[in-house]
C-alpha cells in the first residue's frame, strides 16, 4: 500500500513538472488574452482579402450595411460577412515570435491569401503536418490555428454577393412581365392590363409583390451569356424602374439585372409564384 502511494505521488509530481516545463517553454506566449487581430467586431469597418489565384475582395461597412466594393459594387451577403468577422475573433492555439528568416518554411513570405481587418493584416500560410493546423502571421507573431476558415477566403466572388433580388424597403407601383401587367392607380387600386374591367384584390396583389420584395436567388453570378428576348420591369414609387432580362432554362430562370449586371437564378416554381396572382378563398357568407 505504501509503495503504491509513493508511486502515485511520484507520477503526480512528474505531471506537474511537465506542465511547468511546457508553460515555460521558450518562444511560447500566453494566448488567452487576445484574438489574432485584437479588434472587437464592432470596431471593424473594412475587410480585404488579397488572393494569389483569384480576384481580390474588398468589403466595407457603409451606413450600417456591408457592401462589396471590389471587384464589383453590390450589397454583401450577411452570412458571409458574419463568418469573416468570426475569423477576426479566433484565439490562437499557440503563439511564437516571428522570425523573418523562417517565413518561407511556412509559405508566409508569399502567402496565397492576405486577410486584413481595417489595417491589421494576417498572412495565411501552409498547415503543419502533425495536426494540420494552419500557420498564420502578422508583423511580429506566428500563430497556429485550427484549419476551419480558409474556404471562406478562397470562395468565388459570387459567394460574397447578397442573394436578395431587390433592395430592402422599396415600394413597387407597377409590374410588367411576359405573364402579366399590374399598375397601381391614383386611388391605390390595381389595374390588370389584360383585364382592365376586373377589380383586383389588393391582398392578392400585395402577396404577389411580396414574392418580389423578399425573393432570394438560389445563387448570383457575374458571368452569364445574355440571350434574352423577354424583359421584366418593376416601377417604383420614386418614379424609377428596375429592369431584368429573362432567360428561361430547363428547370430554372435567370433574371439579369440591367443596372448591376448580375444574374439571379430562380427555380421555375419560384418564378411562377412571382408572376401569378394568388387565388384567395372567398369568406363564407
Amino acid at each position: 500500500m505504501k509503495s503504491r502511494l509513493t508511486l502515485n505521488l511520484l507520477l503526480a509530481f512528474l505531471l506537474i513538472a511537465l506542465g511547468i516545463i511546457v508553460w515555460l517553454k521558450p518562444g511560447h506566449e500566453d494566448i488567452k488574452t487576445s484574438s489574432i487581430v485584437g479588434l472587437n467586431i464592432e470596431a471593424i469597418h473594412t475587410i480585404k482579402i488579397e488572393r494569389e489565384n483569384a480576384n481580390n475582395i474588398e468589403l466595407k461597412l457603409i451606413k450600417n450595411q456591408w457592401q462589396l466594393t471590389q471587384p464589383i459594387k453590390v450589397a454583401a451577403l450577411a452570412g458571409k460577412i458574419e463568418r469573416l468577422l468570426k475569423i477576426s475573433q479566433i484565439k490562437p492555439l499557440a503563439t511564437y515570435p516571428l522570425e523573418k528568416s523562417s517565413l518561407g518554411q511556412f509559405n508566409l513570405d508569399t502567402p496565397n491569401v492576405r486577410l486584413s481587418f481595417n489595417k491589421k493584416t494576417l498572412n495565411i500560410g501552409n498547415t503543419e503536418s502533425v495536426q494540420s493546423r494552419r500557420y498564420v502571421s502578422n508583423d511580429t507573431q506566428l500563430f497556429l490555428l485550427d484549419d476551419t476558415f480558409l474556404h471562406h477566403l478562397t470562395a468565388p466572388v459570387n459567394a460574397y454577393i447578397d442573394t436578395l433580388l431587390l433592395p430592402n424597403g422599396i415600394q413597387i407601383s407597377g409590374l410588367q412581365t411576359p405573364q402579366l401587367s399590374l399598375k397601381r392607380q391614383d386611388d391605390n387600386t390595381w389595374l390588370h392590363s389584360q383585364s382592365p374591367t376586373d377589380e383586383l384584390s389588393s391582398d392578392a396583389v400585395q402577396m404577389l409583390l411580396d414574392e418580389w420584395r423578399f425573393a432570394r436567388a438560389i445563387n448570383v453570378s457575374t458571368q452569364f451569356v445574355n440571350t434574352n428576348t423577354e424583359q421584366i420591369t418593376l416601377s417604383l414609387n420614386n418614379l424609377q424602374e428596375l429592369k431584368f432580362n429573362l432567360i428561361r432554362q430547363k428547370d430554372n430562370v435567370l433574371l439579369i439585372s440591367s443596372d448591376k449586371k448580375l444574374a439571379y437564378l430562380f427555380s421555375n416554381n419560384k418564378y411562377k409564384k412571382m408572376t401569378t396572382l394568388p387565388i384567395l378563398n372567398e369568406p363564407d357568407a
